[in-house]
């Protein structure tokens, strides 16, 4: 508690630094609306949830190549990579599991189905307009996976009338070429947007092995979108969005003599293939006092993976969703001015995988596509009482193919008190983790076997909180604590004699707790200070402490624009303490836990603009060089540098 007691006064003397400070300048501008936090978009100050909001502006600033690396400045969120770029990339909140985040890209859900999990190694920022982060249970909205809560993209589309283009180029160390390529066109009935991203990097040996060979990535992205208001009341559109990367890997040595031997140098490669798609059509109805919503989406997705040149693997995963949704408001003439809103939904999903080459598998019956159904009935009332008091609530039921049906439902309040600067803020909801594909029906190559009779994880959790402004809204502040208990999490026991894992329901209940504090302070013109910190308690039926979620991070960054008008200095450091893995080597075999150095690491980032349109940038990242792991047995990168050019015309 020493820990916390310390960073929460840390806190309040910046607070109170920022109050005492002299000001002339604007207020800062506020997120005013959360896309996602709901089953229509709510003003932030009538949100009861804890959210976290990175825009395409602190992308620029900042300079992250990958979404992952902006996340990790984040409150409540946990990254860890399997060494380099383009690495295995798993994202955890709130001490949650990886499969526990539904991860959506322009409304598409991303994460694959048959582990439940997004890959954020090969998610680049380029064309990236917004990230929420939704933390806590959001069942009750999206379903399963949402136990922890929800990752929500959107790319860029066009914002002023007429074509506009963008594009950009980056060199690096670690044989690094990357760049963006992209054209929007804005009219009275239509927006259109079609960007190109492409990065490649040589890498490093991530099993720090002499002479080892490096572990580079190849990426290319493609996105477009496009909507059309065919009518007044009636528009159509569409997303679709092709990732191809190739990344090269080593083995990990389960039972390796030592935690130096964990990783080993090979020739592995994976190749995977990522499609994305919706077309979606709304229509206005009753004078515009109802809103109706028809949507289907897709995702493909293709992996093959390569063991000295020869492939070894030939996967595909599929999930397709249905949805409609309709808002009707109760106390005005549109949605738009309403109030009072009540909204209702019914979605149909359906997830599927298979083995692709019949050379590949051991049985023939392996080559089944293994399916299943869920369809999902949707209720949300939104109200706003005395121009202070907001409240949320929603419903959801789904009818499972294969397990028990699953009831979950959230309730989240905003209060802004008659002071104008401080907004308290609660929610309470429950979650349902359905099993995944693997779980449920095995993977024979992987030595998986399913179990068909788990049952659905299922949580409850609230956070309460306050936010809290200074000096006229130019700082900030926001403090939340939040509980959460997991129940019959989902876990695997091993064989040794036949090398099979199994899982099943645990029993007991997985405790999380903990504290996060996010704040900013625009000192001046010229500067401003932003604050992350998290405090984690997250622990397993047993009471261990649950691997690769830390106990502590803290955040801080400085943008600070020089004299000259054109030039800007993006400074974060980030401290990681009290982080933890399991023991693979003998005769721990995973059953025991090995705790990671602490580590700070320093990034550096700067542009000037070169004329109206063009903009140079450079960053190092890593600056003081520091040792470090995410992962026990992995290498990550030293001391990195980047430069390169943006423009926007």
């Amino acid at each position: 508690m020493r820990n916390i007691t310390l960073a929460i006064s840390a806190a309040c003397l910046w607070a109170g630094a920022a109050a005492a400070q002299e000001w002339t300048g604007a207020p800062l501008e506020l997120d005013p609306i959360i896309v996602s936090g709901g089953l229509t978009p709510v003003p932030a100050e009538e949100f009861g949830r804890a959210v976290s909001v990175v825009t395409a502006e602190d992308l620029a600033r900042s300079q992250a190549t990958y979404v992952a690396d902006a996340l990790r400045a984040l409150p409540g969120v946990s990254v860890t990579r399997t060494g380099g770029a383009g690495g295995l990339t798993q994202v955890r909140l709130r001490g949650a599991e990886v499969n526990h985040t539904v991860v959506l890209i322009d409304g598409v859900e991303a994460s694959a189905p048959e582990n439940g999990e997004f890959d954020f190694g090969g998610l680049l920022t380029a064309d990236i307009a917004r990230i929420e982060v939704l933390r806590g249970p959001q069942s009750a909205i999206y379903g399963s996976n949402a136990i922890g809560g929800v990752i929500s993209i959107t790319t860029r589309e066009a914002e002023t009338a007429g074509t506009s283009h963008a594009a950009s180029a980056e060199v690096g160390t670690d044989g690094t070429v990357g760049g963006l390529l992209a054209v929007r066109r804005l009219t009275d009935r239509a927006n259109l947007s079609l960007s190109l991203a492409a990065r490649d990097v040589a890498g490093f040996d991530v099993s720090d092995t002499p002479g080892g060979e490096d572990d580079g990535d190849n990426n290319v992205t493609i996105n477009a979108r496009a909507s059309f208001a065919l009518t007044d009341a009636l528009g159509v559109g569409g997303t679709l969005r092709y990732v191809d990367r190739t990344s090269a890997y080593d083995d990990f040595i389960f039972g390796a003599p030592s935690r130096d031997e964990l990783v080993a140098d090979a020739d592995l490669e994976r190749r995977r293939i990522e499609v994305f798609g919706s077309a979606f059509a709304t229509l206005d109805a009753l004078g515009g006092r109802m809103a109706n919503e028809l949507s289907l989406t897709h995702a493909d997705m293709d992996d093959e993976d390569r063991r000295d040149g020869v492939r070894d693997a030939d996967t595909t995963s599929r999930r397709t969703a249905l949805r409609y949704l309709g808002t009707v408001a109760l106390d005005a003439g549109t949605v738009e001015a309403a109030t009072q809103t009540v909204s209702f939904g019914v979605e149909r999903i359906e997830e599927s995988f298979r083995n692709n080459d019949a050379g590949l598998v051991f049985d023939p019956s392996q080559m089944d596509e293994q399916s299943r159904e869920l369809t999902g009935l949707i209720g949300q009332y939104r109200g706003v009482f005395l121009d202070a008091l907001s409240v949320q609530a929603n419903l959801r039921h789904d009818f499972n193919d294969g397990f028990a049906d699953v009831t979950t439902w959230s309730l989240a309040g905003s209060w802004a008190l008659p002071n104008d600067t401080t907004r308290l803020h609660a929610s309470y909801g429950t979650g349902s983790q359905n099993p995944t594909l693997f779980e449920q029906f095995g993977y024979i190559p992987q030595s998986w076997v399913g179990n068909p009779d788990l049952k659905p994880e299922s949580s409850r959790g609230w956070d309460a909180g306050v936010e809290q402004g200074f000096l006229a809204g130019r700082a900030v502040i926001d403090v939340a604590y939040f509980q959460d208990r997991l129940k019959d999490e989902i876990n695997a026991t091993y064989d040794f004699a036949t090398g099979e894992s199994t899982p099943y329901n645990e029993d007991g209940t997985s405790e999380r707790q903990g504290v996060e504090i996010a704040g900013t302070f625009q000192a001046t013109d010229a500067l401003t200070l932003g604050l992350a910190y998290t405090w984690l308690d997250a622990q397993d039926p047993d009471g261990g402490q649950e691997v690769r979620r830390p106990g502590q991070e803290i955040a801080l960054n400085l943008d600070y624009a020089l004299p000259d008008d054109r030039t800007v200095l993006h400074l974060d450091a980030r401290r990681v303490i009290d982080n933890v893995d399991y023991d693979f080597t003998a005769p721990a075999f995973g059953t025991e836990r090995v705790a990671l150095d602490d580590y700070t690491l320093v990034n550096l980032a700067a542009e000037h603009r070169l004329t109206d349109t063009v903009t140079l940038t450079g960053r190092i990242e890593n600056l003081l060089d520091a040792d470090y792991q995410e992962l026990d047995g992995y290498a990550t990168p030293g001391v990195t540098a980047f430069l390169g050019l943006r423009s926007a015309f």
